[in-house]
Protein backbone atom coordinates (compact mmCIF):
# COMPACT_ATOMS: atom_id res chain seq x y z
CA UNK A 1 0.00 0.00 0.00
CA UNK A 2 1.31 3.34 -0.81
CA UNK A 3 1.99 5.88 1.74
CA UNK A 4 -0.67 8.56 2.01
CA UNK A 5 0.44 12.25 2.21
CA UNK A 6 -1.45 14.02 5.49
CA UNK A 7 -2.04 17.50 6.40
CA UNK A 8 -2.31 17.38 10.39
CA UNK A 9 -3.19 20.96 11.39
CA UNK A 10 -4.94 23.48 13.42
CA UNK A 11 -6.62 26.45 12.39
CA UNK A 12 -9.02 29.25 13.89
CA UNK A 13 -12.77 29.53 12.74
CA UNK A 14 -12.07 31.65 10.10
CA UNK A 15 -8.61 29.67 8.37
CA UNK A 16 -5.81 31.23 9.97
CA UNK A 17 -3.04 28.62 10.70
CA UNK A 18 -1.28 31.48 12.73
CA UNK A 19 -2.11 35.17 13.37
CA UNK A 20 0.47 38.11 12.06
CA UNK A 21 4.32 37.37 11.74
CA UNK A 22 3.71 33.50 12.37
CA UNK A 23 2.12 33.82 16.23
CA UNK A 24 0.16 30.98 17.33
CA UNK A 25 0.31 31.21 21.08
CA UNK A 26 -3.40 31.37 20.68
CA UNK A 27 -3.32 28.08 20.79
CA UNK A 28 -2.09 28.08 24.18
CA UNK A 29 -5.38 28.45 25.46
CA UNK A 30 -6.78 25.48 24.05
CA UNK A 31 -3.94 23.22 25.74
CA UNK A 32 -5.79 20.65 27.92
CA UNK A 33 -3.39 18.51 30.28
CA UNK A 34 -4.39 14.92 29.36
CA UNK A 35 -5.86 15.51 26.04
CA UNK A 36 -3.94 15.75 22.57
CA UNK A 37 -6.81 15.48 20.46
CA UNK A 38 -5.48 12.20 18.98
CA UNK A 39 -2.00 13.70 18.39
CA UNK A 40 -0.05 10.87 19.50
CA UNK A 41 -2.39 8.18 17.56
CA UNK A 42 -1.85 9.83 14.84
CA UNK A 43 2.15 10.04 15.42
CA UNK A 44 2.04 5.99 15.09
CA UNK A 45 0.90 6.30 11.42
CA UNK A 46 3.60 8.14 9.89
CA UNK A 47 6.80 8.03 9.40
CA UNK A 48 8.24 10.61 7.37
CA UNK A 49 7.42 14.84 8.16
CA UNK A 50 7.25 17.33 5.95
CA UNK A 51 7.38 21.29 6.22
CA UNK A 52 8.46 24.30 4.83
CA UNK A 53 11.13 26.24 6.07
CA UNK A 54 9.05 29.07 7.96
CA UNK A 55 7.15 26.21 9.57
CA UNK A 56 10.77 24.99 10.84
CA UNK A 57 12.14 27.68 12.32
CA UNK A 58 9.34 28.04 14.50
CA UNK A 59 9.62 24.50 15.36
CA UNK A 60 12.97 25.35 16.08
CA UNK A 61 11.95 27.53 18.90
CA UNK A 62 9.85 25.17 20.64
CA UNK A 63 13.71 24.27 22.58
CA UNK A 64 14.00 20.81 21.58
CA UNK A 65 13.21 19.00 18.96
CA UNK A 66 9.59 17.48 19.05
CA UNK A 67 10.26 15.11 16.11
CA UNK A 68 13.28 12.36 17.39
CA UNK A 69 12.68 9.32 15.57
CA UNK A 70 10.95 10.61 12.46
CA UNK A 71 12.95 11.35 8.99
CA UNK A 72 12.13 15.02 8.62
CA UNK A 73 12.38 17.10 4.86
CA UNK A 74 12.30 20.64 4.96
CA UNK A 75 11.20 22.45 1.92
CA UNK A 76 13.29 25.52 1.38
CA UNK A 77 15.49 27.72 -1.11
CA UNK A 78 16.97 29.03 1.84
CA UNK A 79 20.20 27.91 3.45
CA UNK A 80 19.11 26.79 6.97
CA UNK A 81 20.99 25.59 10.16
CA UNK A 82 20.17 21.73 10.60
CA UNK A 83 19.36 20.31 14.31
CA UNK A 84 21.91 18.27 15.99
CA UNK A 85 21.20 14.90 15.84
CA UNK A 86 18.24 14.87 13.84
CA UNK A 87 16.82 13.32 10.65
CA UNK A 88 16.70 16.65 9.10
CA UNK A 89 17.08 17.04 5.31
CA UNK A 90 16.65 20.13 3.35
CA UNK A 91 15.56 19.96 -0.48
CA UNK A 92 15.09 22.47 -3.12
CA UNK A 93 13.86 20.65 -5.55
CA UNK A 94 10.56 20.18 -7.76
CA UNK A 95 6.97 18.74 -6.12
CA UNK A 96 7.43 16.48 -8.99
CA UNK A 97 10.44 14.67 -8.02
CA UNK A 98 10.22 14.93 -4.48
CA UNK A 99 6.91 13.44 -3.45
CA UNK A 100 7.15 10.15 -5.51
CA UNK A 101 10.44 9.29 -3.89
CA UNK A 102 9.09 9.76 -0.34
CA UNK A 103 5.90 7.86 -1.22
CA UNK A 104 8.45 5.10 -2.18
CA UNK A 105 10.88 6.01 0.60
CA UNK A 106 7.90 5.51 3.85
CA UNK A 107 6.54 2.44 4.87
CA UNK A 108 3.78 4.58 6.59
CA UNK A 109 2.32 7.60 5.95
CA UNK A 110 3.74 11.23 5.48
CA UNK A 111 2.81 14.06 7.72
CA UNK A 112 2.49 17.67 5.91
CA UNK A 113 2.97 19.79 9.08
CA UNK A 114 2.90 23.04 6.70
CA UNK A 115 2.83 25.95 6.54
CA UNK A 116 0.33 27.72 3.85
CA UNK A 117 2.63 27.99 0.70
CA UNK A 118 4.09 24.49 1.05
CA UNK A 119 0.33 23.28 1.91
CA UNK A 120 -1.06 25.47 -1.13
CA UNK A 121 1.95 23.97 -3.24
CA UNK A 122 1.23 20.06 -2.70
CA UNK A 123 -2.71 20.88 -2.65
CA UNK A 124 -1.91 22.47 -6.61
CA UNK A 125 -0.22 19.51 -6.95
CA UNK A 126 -3.17 16.73 -6.14
CA UNK A 127 -0.13 15.34 -3.66
CA UNK A 128 -2.37 15.73 -0.50
CA UNK A 129 -4.28 12.29 -0.08
CA UNK A 130 -6.38 14.04 3.73
CA UNK A 131 -6.76 16.51 5.74
CA UNK A 132 -7.40 16.41 9.56
CA UNK A 133 -8.27 20.28 10.19
CA UNK A 134 -8.80 20.86 13.85
CA UNK A 135 -10.85 23.91 13.99
CA UNK A 136 -10.01 26.25 17.35
CA UNK A 137 -13.13 28.07 18.49
CA UNK A 138 -11.33 31.71 17.72
CA UNK A 139 -11.57 34.16 14.86
CA UNK A 140 -8.28 35.91 14.67
CA UNK A 141 -9.20 38.17 11.77
CA UNK A 142 -6.06 38.39 9.86
CA UNK A 143 -2.60 36.22 9.91
CA UNK A 144 -1.23 33.72 7.88
CA UNK A 145 -4.15 31.37 5.80
CA UNK A 146 -4.72 27.76 5.76
CA UNK A 147 -4.04 27.48 1.54
CA UNK A 148 -4.17 31.34 0.86
CA UNK A 149 -6.32 31.96 -2.44
CA UNK A 150 -6.50 29.16 -5.06
CA UNK A 151 -7.58 29.09 -8.65
CA UNK A 152 -9.15 26.01 -8.81
CA UNK A 153 -12.10 24.21 -6.65
CA UNK A 154 -11.04 20.93 -4.80
CA UNK A 155 -13.79 18.38 -3.27
CA UNK A 156 -13.69 16.63 -0.15
CA UNK A 157 -15.28 13.10 1.54
CA UNK A 158 -15.80 13.45 5.28
CA UNK A 159 -14.41 10.19 6.79
CA UNK A 160 -14.43 11.27 10.53
CA UNK A 161 -15.38 14.32 12.45
CA UNK A 162 -15.54 14.85 15.84
CA UNK A 163 -15.98 17.67 19.33
CA UNK A 164 -13.99 18.20 22.43
CA UNK A 165 -15.85 19.60 25.40
CA UNK A 166 -13.54 23.05 24.85
CA UNK A 167 -15.34 23.72 21.16
CA UNK A 168 -12.48 22.26 19.30
CA UNK A 169 -13.56 20.13 16.07
CA UNK A 170 -11.38 18.12 14.06
CA UNK A 171 -12.17 16.84 10.86
CA UNK A 172 -10.90 14.39 8.76
CA UNK A 173 -11.21 14.55 5.16
CA UNK A 174 -10.51 12.67 1.91
CA UNK A 175 -9.54 14.43 -1.41
CA UNK A 176 -12.10 13.24 -4.08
Amino acid sequence: MMSKIILYIASSLDGFIAGRNGDISWLDAYQVEGEDYGYSEFLKTIEVIVMGSKTYEQVLNFGSWPYEGFKTYVMTKRQLDPVDKAKVEFYSGDLDSFVPGIRRESQKNIWLVGGESLAQSFLKHSFIDEMILSIIPVILGDGIPLFGRTQEKFRLELLRSGSYNNGIVQLHYKLE
